[in-house]
């Protein structure tokens, strides 16, 4: 049997938790160092078994993060990282970039979800791991969605009821786009909406470096009690071409450890509060 792939093993022997997130990263790290990597040499490096790196390898190549070979991987084409002119990267290159704040996050949101309520989730690389999180914490939630990823990750989850918007198919997404997938939220009402973005300012609000899901999101966002923004510290302050709407429909920011004070204070003036694991970890220390 292989050993616990959520563990790292100490020089002594001594067995520590390692996050899969840490160890998707440690290995892209090395691959962008090196161009290659043998399992043999990654298993010593990260110090987990050949079956646990066998799987991480596995579903690194599921997300197009690298291309195994036989005994190891090596690097996918750089030039997929590459923005295109107007700044845009498909699903399937986000999915690969930021991989621990993104699960960060995604915990940290799980925490304002309550058994039995009801979500919105858009079709952001976020949500989709706000998805994951939720499949293993809850036995009962209803989740609206116009992403085909999110209802695929929870087809199989027993006692949740899945709502696929319908709409015109955005392949590069697996998203559901037009006015045709805003139909059925006038018929819905909706707890929480976990809203992802390319960039959120005191300025101008929620923006978008494409317009074709606005639509989908206003109406999720009118729908819902409340909306609350998940998003990398990196579009913190940032402002995309499209813009949503403004600050003022949000109640809450959630991100990731980075953030900095700065930022956390920019739009707690605007009374949008910021929550952050290092924040949550200060206020208890305060308790």
């Amino acid at each position: 049997m292989g050993r616990d792939s959520n563990l790292q093993y100490g020089i002594e022997g001594v067995e520590m938790m390692w996050l899969p997130e840490k160890r998707y990263e440690q290995i892209l790290s090395i691959l962008e160092k090196e161009g290659a990597v043998k399992a043999s040499s990654l298993k010593v490096e990260i110090g987990v078994s050949s079956e646990t790196i066998r799987r991480d390898l596995e579903y690194l190549e599921s997300v197009g993060s690298l291309k195994r070979t036989h005994g190891g991987a090596v690097a996918v084409d750089q030039s997929d990282f590459d923005e295109s002119k107007n700044g845009y990267l498909e699903f399937q290159k986000r999915e690969r970039q930021k991989i621990s704040e993104k699960a960060e996050i995604a915990e940290i949101a799980a925490q304002y979800i309550t058994e039995g309520q009801s979500l919105a989730l858009d079709s952001g690389t976020t949500s989709r791991k706000l998805a994951e999180i939720i499949k293993t914490k809850f036995n009962r939630l209803t989740v609206v969605t116009n992403s085909l990823h999110i209802a695929n990750v929870l087809a199989d989850a027993k006692g949740f009821t899945v709502i696929l918007t319908g709409g015109v198919l955005r392949p590069e997404e697996y998203s559901m786009t037009t006015d045709m997938a805003t139909l059925i939220f006038s018929k819905l009402n909706i707890n929480t909406f976990f809203l992802t973005t390319c960039g959120v300012s005191v300025e101008s609000g929620i923006t978008y470096q494409r317009p074709d899901e606005i639509i989908v999101q206003i109406k999720m966002m009118e729908a819902s009690d409340k909306t609350i923004i998940i998003t990398d510290s990196s579009k913190l302050g940032v402002n995309s071409l499209y813009k949503m709407c403004g600050l003022e429909k949000i109640n809450m920011i959630i991100t990731d450890s980075s953030v900095t004070d700065k930022q956390i204070k920019m739009f707690e003036t605007a009374n949008v509060p910021v929550v952050c694991k290092l924040k949550q970890d200060d206020e208890s220390i305060k308790q």
